[in-house]
């Protein structure tokens, strides 16, 4: 295992601790990331409703990858909160 893997597995490790210790905030939090992605949903079913498939099929996809890769997952949400702050 790679120097960035144990780094990534450490931050895990203090995330589990810290959602094990508050389940009823990382449950609002989870509630919450569910309705940033409705709205997301709507916003590009709105806009683009020929590419309504896509907006269902891509994050699901990158959710399987970001399963079974912690790495690319710390970089997708990493970007994710750049793009957030930008906006």
């Amino acid at each position: 295992m790679g120097d960035t893997e144990k780094t990534i597995d450490s931050l895990f490790g203090k995330i589990q601790k810290e959602a094990n210790a508050k389940i009823a905030n990382f449950v609002a939090f989870f509630f919450f990331m569910i309705a940033i992605g409705a709205f997301m949903g709507m916003l590009v079913v709105q806009h683009y409703p020929g590419q309504a498939l896509l907006a269902v099929i891509f994050p699901a996809l990158a959710g399987a990858i970001a399963y079974y890769n912690r790495v690319y997952a710390t970089i997708i949400f990493a970007l994710l909160l750049v793009v957030i702050f930008i906006l």
